[in-house]
């Protein structure tokens, strides 16, 4: 269970930017149009700078340092993105911030991967503790925060102290020895293999699975970046920490089991399933305009990221051949997700203000189908 504190407290640092960071935006006084393109620059720069410093981190023999910089520096940028107030400032902080911030998990992963070594379908028994970490924040935002009277310290203090928190459950690997190596898990390669021939060894197959990801991860936008914008504007609700708590819990189980369903059946066919289940989970916000869809929606989310996310990252590593290219392989994953959001949200903000929330359920809800219909067809070519 090595990790499992950090990884609760990094989804504790998750669950605030996820669920409150668009409703504080708005509170900040800037349109639902604006609101998305913010988050298209926070999810851009989440591609950029990551892909900017892989390279250097495949080459670091400890990634603990790493994470505990990541986490200092979440912790010390919603300082000036609360306090300086015009939207090319809160862009530009926004940007640095998801430069620490998008960087976190793929770390976070990495670390658990080398300490499970040959048992990485166990992946899924580490990471319930995110889950967990998750819900608890996320209920913890619900009975205190009130938006009408948010304060720019209170959003501050929001944002930065759980990063804190997980500086210091970071600190003791700090000064432990490195975590396990995969001695067992990855065929021996030269660690001094270039950045692009580890990217080339990967093989078309992998990048077709990770365009389906990419796929999987637009339609997911409307959920993943709109939902509190969605409980708050359209069904007046004040139910978003409930929300995505009830969210993470439905993840747990799957989570949790994930390695027994990854055993039987494998992460590819499983990451097929997941994809197609997001088009049903927009189905019940198109199609159900009230609590009770949100509800079946957030369900939903056992398999469309409680299942998904563990069979995506088993497959990466498997994918990779060197304890280099299992870096690389997840900040890889982790841009296909942020490029998503990156076109997902410019896309979403705008077609909330010109057709509605409906129309923006509906338009996302085909794009994962669509992603496996290319997949079929570029996979028998």
């Amino acid at each position: 269970m090595v990790m499992a504190v950090p990884d609760f407290i990094l989804f504790a640092v998750v669950s605030v930017v996820t669920v409150y960071l668009p409703l504080f935006l708005r509170v900040s006084g800037y349109t639902t149009t604006q609101t998305g393109l913010l988050l298209a620059v926070f999810n851009a720069a989440g591609i950029i700078i990551p892909l900017l410093v892989t390279p250097v981190m495949s080459r670091a023999k400890r990634l603990a340092p790493v994470l505990l910089i990541i986490a200092a520096g979440m912790a010390v940028m919603p300082v000036p993105l609360f306090h300086w107030h015009s939207f090319a400032v809160t862009a530009s902080l926004l940007a640095l911030y998801a430069a620490f911030y998008r960087s976190a998990i793929p770390v976070c992963d990495t670390m658990i991967n080398s300490a499970l070594g040959i048992h990485r379908e166990q992946y899924g028994y580490v990471r319930v503790f995110g889950s967990i970490g998750f819900v608890i924040m996320s209920l913890i935002l619900q009975h205190f925060i009130v938006l009408e009277k948010s304060t720019l310290l209170e959003m501050t203090a929001w944002m930065s102290i759980p990063a804190v928190l997980l500086a210091f459950t970071v600190l003791p690997f700090t000064v432990k020895k490195k975590l396990k190596q995969e001695n067992a898990a990855v065929t021996k390669k030269p660690e001094t293999e270039k950045f692009g021939k580890i990217i080339a060894s990967f093989g078309s197959g992998y990048f077709l699975i990770l365009f389906v990801i990419f796929m999987q991860y637009m339609g997911m936008v409307p959920a993943n970046q709109f939902l509190s914008l969605y409980l708050n504007d359209s069904l007046k609700s004040n139910t978003s920490g409930f929300m995505w708590a009830l969210n993470a819990l439905c993840e747990i189980p799957f989570m949790f089991l994930s390695g027994r369903f990854i055993r039987r059946y494998g992460p590819m066919r499983l990451i097929f399933i997941c994809t197609a289940a997001v088009s049903v989970r927009m189905a019940f916000y198109a199609c159900i305009p009230n609590l009770a869809g949100v509800v079946l929606g957030q369900i939903m989310h056992s398999l469309t990221f409680g299942l998904f996310y563990p069979s995506c990252i088993t497959w990466c590593a498997q994918s990779a051949h060197t304890s280099r290219s299992v870096v690389i392989s997840m900040t890889l994953f982790t841009v296909a997700g942020s490029l998503a959001n990156v076109i997902g949200s410019s896309l979403g903000g705008w077609l909330i203000d010109t057709a509605g929330y409906r129309s923006m359920f509906c338009i996302f809800g085909l794009m994962p189908l669509a992603g496996l219909a290319a997949y079929g067809l570029l996979k028998q070519k």
